[in-house]
């Protein structure tokens, strides 16, 4: 794991006119990004990079997570999440058991969250 990165193979990744190294357009996508308290970090790394690897390993229709960390703020991280419909996300990625797992980390060490859903377009 890079400095505060986690991410996932990049099945999902199409070289078309649609999105150059991109997801394809229809992607279902999540933007999170939290603030962690600031003795918990090395519990939220190991809890959101067992989320991340085991999203990626072993639901078909998880495309990519990425894990950041903010230059500005060590306490604070951004997730970008892609799937193939909202459904592998809302069923098989939040009805997982490494998703439970997160959940019961992120309960513990997660002081704020923010989320936007968002779909890749196809670009002109």
């Amino acid at each position: 794991m890079a400095d505060g990165v986690v991410s996932g193979a990049p099945a999902g990744l199409t070289e078309s006119a649609d999105q150059p190294g991109g997801f394809p357009p229809g992607t279902f996508v999540l933007w999170a990004t939290v603030q962690v308290r600031e003795d918990r970090v090395e519990e939220f790394l190991a809890g959101i990079a067992d989320d991340a690897r085991c999203s990626v390993r072993d639901e078909p229709g998880c495309l990519g997570f990425t894990v950041s960390r903010h230059h500005e703020d060590p306490l604070r991280f951004s997730f970008h999440e892609a799937y193939a419909s909202r459904e592998a996300f809302e069923v098989d990625h939040q009805g997982s058991a490494h998703y439970a797992r997160w959940a019961a980390v992120a309960e513990k060490v997660v002081v704020s969250t923010e989320v936007a859903f968002t779909e890749v377009v196809a670009l002109p």
